[in-house]
């Protein structure tokens, strides 16, 4: 029988060999376990990582248009919110006028001209409101409130109406002043005359959230809310003939301006629903892309733990057979 053996430098340099092979391994798979990540990418990737920097890069990109959508669903939402409030308001209005439009009253004519009033100061507060930090109704000028006062307002239309005394003529006289743009543009409108920027939302898709405040369609309710409250101003000594004519004409502004707003509602609307359907198709993408990125850089955890248990079993054993050997010598042979 022929017998292979070894000698002791050989042997030596095996376990030497092996030992620094383990202990890599070792370190490698350490390294896997506690990071999650593969430790080689080089050489998981053939040395091409162009493949994983266009998964990144889309990443990325996806990322940042994510944080854009959900930035303008807020704008859009606030927007949608500020636009409802005064939608009711002037619904409101026009249905409890409608109420009692058979049986109206001087009396009645007052009491709603006092309501228009509170009313116009909470859709002046609605354009000027804020959300994210920015301006809703400003235009580009989005750190600028955009509307003045409800006091503003009232004086320049007492300047305007002074002196006449029936209601077709008050009612033209303040229509004219909105539509004047030396009128409420002028005196009341702070924001920019530009749109604010669109917004990428996705590859190819942009919205844009430009309602301004000085839109013809938001100036109607405050002309609306304007024609009943001019109705209760000493200075125009108004007839109660006068007053009950404005009152139905300002139901029928009224009515004229919930449709309006409700229109813009429905912009706004389509806008929220684009939105959502970006950020459902953003979000797949994104899901998709992150699998593929996960399979080509994380490692698997249970191989990774269970390859780190063999070799540390691995490298105890060597360590044995190592203290073994390294006792063996002539005296203890013979």
């Amino acid at each position: 029988m022929i017998y292979n053996s070894y000698g002791d430098l050989t042997t030596h340099s095996f376990l030497r060999n092996r030992n620094a092979e383990l202990k890599l391994d070792l370190a490698t798979l350490s390294q896997e376990v506690s990071t999650g990540k593969k430790a080689d990418l080089t050489e998981e990737l053939g040395g091409d990582f162009s493949f994983l920097a266009d998964i990144e890069n889309n990443l990325n990109r996806i990322e940042s248009q994510t944080v854009a959508t959900n930035e303008t669903k807020l704008f859009a939402l606030s927007i949608q919110s500020n636009l409802s409030r005064m939608q009711e308001g002037t619904q409101l209005m026009r249905d409890n006028i409608l109420s009692v439009s058979t049986t109206l009253t001087p009396s009645d004519a007052d009491r709603f001209a006092k309501e228009a009033d509170r009313q116009m100061d909470a859709a002046i507060s609605s354009l000027n409101g804020w959300a994210g930090g920015r301006s809703l109704f400003a235009g580009a000028a989005t750190g600028t409130t955009p509307l003045n006062g409800a006091d503003t307002l009232m004086t320049e239309l007492l300047s305007e109406t002074a002196g006449l005394t029936t209601s077709t003529d008050i009612i033209q006289a303040v229509k004219d002043w909105f539509a004047d743009p030396t009128g409420f543009d002028t005196a009341m409108y702070n924001g920019s005359t530009n749109n604010i920027s669109p917004v990428e939302i996705g590859d190819g898709e942009s919205v844009s959230l430009d309602l301004r405040a000085d839109d013809p369609d938001l100036k109607h309710a405050l002309q609306s809310y304007a024609i009943l409250a001019l109705l209760d101003e000493p200075s125009l000594a108004l007839t109660d003939e006068v007053k009950l004519e404005l009152t139905r004409a300002g139901m029928t502004e009224m009515g004229d301006s919930t449709n309006k707003l409700i229109e813009k509602q429905a912009d706004i609307g389509f806008i929220e629903a684009q939105l959502e359907r970006v950020s459902t198709r953003n979000l797949a993408s994104k899901t998709t892309l992150s699998l593929a990125f996960n399979e080509i850089v994380l490692a698997d955890q249970y191989e990774a733990s269970s390859k780190l248990k063999q070799t540390e079993t691995q490298l105890e054993i060597l360590y044995t057979v190592t203290a073994r050997s390294a006792q063996l010598s002539l005296v203890k042979h013979m």
